[in-house]
């Protein structure tokens, strides 16, 4: 709505599209008696994103808050997996009902840290190509971005809940065969399980 209200009326008709916008969803789920914290969430955004753009007189500043988003989440993925502590693991290991001492077993601690960098690279990547595009004042490909990242994110995010669970499927086979037939066990090599 932003970006449609800017190539018509300006920057004022933007600002006050997206913050009307808002309160139109958040108005609409009230009424319709559905769960309103998302839109709560999405309208102080909105407002907020739209108030920033109307302070720095740039339609682009409305993309300035959203870019702290995949900077944290960078910057979250990486001090993660420096402390030793992978954010996917921290997270994905719980819903697919992984071994709480996933830590210590080698295979799922290699396998959440490897996650963990790849969301924290894509994360990095969409921060430097909205950057780039701010730079540029591509107001319009800010948007398109946007919009793009929600599915991606949703896509990085299954994909990643599928993998943790063949992993810890995997994981929970191979200790069943090691307490089944410990001397078979000890005769094959070490691929990460303990």
């Amino acid at each position: 709505m932003f970006l449609a209200a800017n190539a018509v009326g300006g920057l004022l008709s933007a600002s006050v599209a997206a913050a009307v916008t808002a309160v139109v969803v958040l108005a609409w789920r009230l009424r319709a008696r559905q769960q309103v914290r998302y839109a709560v969430v999405g309208a102080l955004l909105a407002t907020a994103c739209a108030a920033v753009a109307a302070w720095t007189g740039q339609a682009r500043g409305f993309f300035l808050l959203p870019m702290v988003i995949p900077a944290a989440a960078t910057a979250a993925c990486l001090l993660s997996v420096a402390a030793g502590r992978p954010l996917a693991g921290l997270i994905a290991n719980r819903i697919v009902g992984g071994p709480p001492e996933w830590r210590s077993h080698r295979a799922l601690h290699r396998f959440y840290a490897v996650t963990t960098v790849v969301i924290g690279l894509v994360s990095l990547v969409s921060l430097a190509a909205q950057v780039a595009l701010y730079r540029w004042g591509e107001v319009a490909w800010l948007g398109v971005l946007h919009l793009l990242m929600g599915p991606l994110w949703a896509a990085i995010t299954a994909l990643s809940v599928l993998l943790s669970r063949i992993t810890v499927t995997r994981a929970r086979n191979a200790a069943r065969e090691t307490a089944r037939h410990p001397v078979l066990a000890a005769a094959k090599p070490d691929h990460g399980t303990p």
